[in-house]
């Protein structure tokens, strides 16, 4: 395979390097990781939850009914498991099946069992019902854009009338042009991937991971298609990209577009 495959690629970070894969952090490489480093992992999880979920119903209102949960991207449930304490039955979607295996023995650990965790297609074929809230976070940047667009869509159909969702995407790099030149050419022609890792020292097949930006107003006319009136995002910018938290309300039926609602923007984060 020449170019890149992101569901190929985060499948392999499942089984070579999970918590890794997840956070970017060399303390949770797999041979760093321990029962402090892994504590310290799902401590990032459990402040993560807490501080989206109250930014959530800050913005949107309280989320009333707290039945169901579904966590896209669930990677190894280090956001999952803090969804439980929160909510009655919570799902994690990956596309990795190995992710999935260290989530469920990560649930075990812990004395989770109001978690289930179900392959990902871009249909969200394996899952049935509406759920109360749905979260997406530090996914969909490693998703080609059209797909992730589409899976968007279908995240909001599962989502319970006045149900909320919190997404995450990128939408703007400012790195080096010639980084994002490498990275082009590294996404289309993985000999060079190969190359670039031996020189960092890496192992020679560590995958490569995607990194796409989104177009805001796509964004917000999905969400208007869908009858979703009032949106607030948080603005953050870190690591060479500029990203966007998205929190909305799905109303109990269509009220318009969003030209007619209101959208709430943070001040930029350095």
């Amino acid at each position: 395979m020449i170019r890149d495959n992101s569901d190929s690629s985060w499948t392999k970070w499942g089984e070579v390097d999970p918590y890794f894969g997840v956070l970017t952090d060399e303390r949770f490489r797999r041979r760093n990781l321990d029962d402090t480093s892994k504590a310290q992992f799902f401590e990032t999880g459990r402040l993560h939850v807490e501080r989206v979920l109250a930014m959530a119903e800050q913005r949107c209102g309280a989320i009333a009914t707290r039945k169901s949960a579904l966590d896209f991207g669930c990677g190894v449930g280090r956001l999952v498991i803090p969804m439980t304490r929160l909510f009655e039955q919570v799902i994690g979607m990956d596309i990795s099946e190995a992710m999935m295996d260290e989530a469920r023995r990560n649930c075990t650990e812990q004395a989770v069992s109001n978690a289930r965790f179900v392959l990902s297609d871009d249909e969200l074929s394996r899952i049935s019902g509406k759920f109360d809230f749905i979260h997406c976070y530090l996914v969909m940047q490693h998703i080609p854009v059209q797909r992730g667009e589409s899976i968007m869509a279908r995240l909001i159909d599962h989502l319970n009338e006045n149900g909320v969702l919190a997404i995450h995407i990128s939408f703007l790099r400012h790195d080096s042009a010639l980084h994002r030149i490498l990275h082009s050419i590294r996404r289309n022609f993985l000999p060079l991937s190969i190359v670039i890792n031996i020189l960092r020292g890496k192992k020679w097949n560590e995958p490569f991971i995607q990194m796409n930006c989104y177009d805001v107003n796509r964004i917000l006319t999905l969400f208007s298609r869908s009858g979703i009136k009032d949106i607030f995002l948080e603005v953050v910018d870190a690591g060479g990209f500029v990203s966007a938290f998205f929190f909305v309300r799905k109303p109990t039926r269509p009220l318009g577009s969003v030209a007619e609602g209101h959208l709430w923007a943070a001040e930029l984060e350095g």
